[in-house]
């Protein structure tokens, strides 16, 4: 089955977003997703309180991405750009982003916590 690849794909980027989080709480930044070299994607973390544990990350997939798998190596990156128009809401994000033909929307509740002691296998 493909399904838990793709979900295990996707926690383990949104793992990875949750690092760069903080850098879309500065207005000036927009988060792109990049394989080989060519933007496959964007995220979206609307601001919050410093502190909040509890918050959304909207993503949006497009066709030329590829979940990582055994038949696709391929390296994701994760990148914060200053130089490109940020946006400024959720409403904004949604009138925006390209979604074009094939694209996949992923709406993401994150819980952030400080973690003591390695999970138990």
């Amino acid at each position: 089955m493909r399904k838990p690849a793709v979900l295990c794909g996707i926690v383990l980027a949104a793992a990875v977003v949750v690092r760069l989080a903080t850098a879309q709480l500065d207005p000036g930044y927009k988060i792109y997703l990049i394989e080989d070299g060519v933007r496959v994607g964007e995220v979206f973390v609307p601001e919050r309180e410093p502190g909040t544990a509890v918050y959304e990350e909207h993503w949006v997939l497009y066709a030329k991405y590829r979940y990582p798998g055994p038949n696709n190596l391929r390296g994701l990156v994760i990148k914060a750009e200053p130089s490109e128009v940020p946006y400024r809401s959720t409403e904004d994000f949604f009138q925006r982003v390209p979604f074009g033909p094939k694209s996949t929307y992923i709406h993401i509740t994150a819980t952030e916590s400080l973690v003591k002691e390695p999970l138990a296998r």
